[in-house]
């Protein structure tokens, strides 16, 4: 369950999982703290210290215990007496059937990383991208650091883009030629994403205030951008401005939106998701806007975004992921068994996402 609070910097409305002590405002950067009141609230996750006062729940988990024992004893004698044939058991009675139904968290298939500072340790990993060739790199908030891995999660080099302790990083993407657009101090930075080297610069007409990034299937680069508007931009492959949306999202709700995360569609279209607003709105190819779904009720926490190979919108948010069709339809709903925050897909359907344990993960989704 999350809990709602309010950023005391920026007074932003923050989100937090219940059994965190703070939480970093995404729109800010301000660390929140979380109330110890409710930090310790009923519902929070992980392991139960049972001690004298916790000895009513200790005792109804003795009975559960005792009860499942006499089912189960009750059942594995049926079991026997029906398999016996003039007192002998057949063997096979005491042979379970295979399970020929796999369980969700057996989706992940790998899973690497984990809190640090060494080669492929992260410190408080916020982004994630893939290239052409299924190298996966993975973006800190704070430290300016870019590790690199080949697509079986084996480290390959890392680099940093900025010196310093000021520069968060606010989003990463790639295109299928190795380059990598860079979302931080406000600005998109074009940097080669095997030796970090700094390539050019994408600009707004007027000026910095970009927060998110993402690439296309044909190149072209989908950026959010907010000075007193929020606007949605289109580059071409060179760099170039193809569209501006001018206020793309408040123009539509009539509400204000500070924050927007932009996903390129696979043919030209375009999803947004206003935190503020707590809906996606999506856009044809012209920049028309087509339709907006979801509200707080659909979304708890929703973190990554991305439309896979067959034009399929996925979200993550809160534990869950989410699939939608491209006219917004909710088509299901799946649990992991991970935490998954930013994340992107291959044309293989292959999910790359960094979770809340600080790792990078894998998760099939081609039988989706």
């Amino acid at each position: 369950m999350a809990i709602q609070l309010d950023c005391p910097s920026c007074g932003a409305s923050v989100k937090a999982r219940r059994g965190v002590a703070s939480v970093t405002c995404k729109y800010c950067g301000n660390s929140v703290m979380v109330p110890e009141h409710l930090a310790s609230s009923p519902g929070v996750s992980g392991p139960i210290n049972i001690q004298a006062k916790g000895c009513g729940k200790a005792a109804v988990i003795i009975v559960a215990i005792s009860v499942l024992l006499v089912i189960g004893i009750g059942v594995f004698i049926f079991f026997m007496v029906g398999e016996a044939k003039d007192g002998v058991v057949e063997l096979s009675a005491l042979v379970s059937e295979p399970y020929d139904s796999a369980p969700e968290e057996e989706l992940v298939l790998m899973e690497f990383g984990g809190p640090g500072t060494g080669h492929g340790r992260f410190q408080r990993p916020e982004c994630i991208a893939i290239d052409g060739s299924g190298n996966i790199f993975a973006g800190e908030w704070e430290t300016s650091r870019i590790q690199v891995f080949d697509h079986a999660g084996n480290f390959q080099t890392q680099w940093f883009f900025a010196e310093g302790e000021d520069t968060l990083l606010r989003a990463i993407a790639c295109n299928r030629d190795g380059a990598m657009y860079l979302v931080y101090n406000s600005m998109i930075y074009v940097h080669d994403s095997f030796t970090g080297d700094l390539i050019d610069s994408l600009q707004h007409p007027n000026g910095s205030g970009f927060s998110d990034v993402d690439v296309a299937p044909n190149g072209s680069i989908v950026a959010s951008w907010y000075r007193n508007r929020d606007d949605i931009i289109v580059f071409d492959v060179h760099g170039k401005i193809e569209l501006v949306l001018e206020e793309a999202i408040s123009s539509q709700s009539g509400d204000s939106e500070l924050n927007t995360t932009v996903i390129a569609g696979n043919l030209g279209e375009i999803y947004a998701f206003g935190s503020f607003n707590e809906a996606i709105f999506s856009f044809n190819s012209e920049g028309r806007f087509v339709d907006r779904f979801g509200n707080d009720e659909l979304f708890t926490m929703p973190l990554g975004f991305d439309v896979d190979p067959n034009g399929r919108l996925w979200v993550s948010d809160f534990g869950e992921l989410l699939l939608f069709d491209s006219s917004g339809e909710l088509l299901t709903t799946i649990d992991p068994g991970v935490t998954v925050n930013d994340f992107v897909i291959n044309d293989d359907m292959q999910l790359y996402g960094i979770t809340s344990d600080e790792t990078v993960v894998q998760i099939d989704l081609s039988t989706y």
